[in-house]
């Protein structure tokens, strides 16, 4: 018993340090796990058929009208011709016929000799303006690039007087102007090239006296369910697309170009 009480009082210090630290860690970690209870009332089932309040907000723009919806609508027909959205001619859907976006009255080949003068005559006023009123021969013009021809009609077709009724993958406004020496393949159609979905991209075009297209820019709130491959393709063929020589027309004729594509 003495040596107890020996032990106690030589280290003292050292057991009153000890205990005071046990202490303090046993304090510590009851604030530092002491979690707060959090009371509830409980369900009485009272309010489990009243509706949750309606909170969210549409807008117009987020409505599919029946026009987009037929716009996008994989099971509607669409055809691969062009359409001239002007064109005052009586609208068919009779099938196996070859409709065009422009009348086929006249004589094609005397439309197209006509317009190629007049492209030799574009020709060589800009060569005199860029030469200062220098003369062009001939012979340069007639060096020129050759436009592609007119196809031939396919076999098994025939030539429809009437336009197009329906939906088509391209289709143009562009007043009193037709496609280059009345190709309707001036006005390219890229409605395949862009994978399994459908689409509509408009394209508002800027059209120079000589029937170029010179801009081309897209229509975004007149674009439905349009990619990127959409709108990169939709842009790239139009500025490929050709219009017709108009001595009447202004220098600079604003217009649209409609694509669309479809799921193959």
């Amino acid at each position: 018993m003495d040596k107890i009480i020996e032990f106690i009082e030589r280290h003292k210090f050292g057991l009153l340090i000890t205990l005071v630290v046990h202490i303090g860690l046993f304090v510590y970690f009851q604030i530092a796990t002491y979690k707060e209870v959090v009371l509830f009332e409980p369900w009485d089932f009272q309010t489990m058929h009243n509706e949750a309040p309606d909170d969210i907000q549409i807008t117009p723009d987020q409505i599919e009208t029946s026009q987009e919806k037929a716009l996008l609508d994989p099971e509607t027909e669409v055809s691969s011709f062009v359409k001239n959205e002007n064109d005052q001619r009586e609208r068919s859907s009779e099938r196996d016929v070859n409709y065009t976006s422009y009348s086929e009255s006249g004589n094609p080949e005397a439309i197209e000799n006509e317009f190629e003068q007049k492209l030799k005559d574009e020709i060589r006023q800009r060569r005199k303006e860029k030469s200062n009123n220098e003369p062009s021969s001939t012979a340069d013009l007639d060096n020129s690039p050759k436009e592609k021809p007119n196809e031939k009609q396919k076999s098994g077709e025939k030539a429809s007087s009437k336009a197009i009724k329906g939906a088509t993958m391209v289709s143009y406004s562009l007043k009193d102007r037709h496609p280059l020496n009345h190709n309707d393949w001036y006005v390219r159609n890229p409605g395949y090239t862009c994978g399994n979905v459908n689409g509509v991209v408009k394209i508002a075009i800027t059209v120079n006296e000589g029937g170029d297209v010179v801009a081309a820019k897209v229509v975004n709130e007149e674009s439905k369910n349009a990619t990127p491959c959409m709108l990169q393709k939709a842009k790239e063929y139009a500025l490929m697309s050709r219009f017709n020589y108009s001595e009447n027309a202004p220098k600079s004729q604003s217009g649209v170009i409609t694509y669309r594509f479809v799921y193959r």
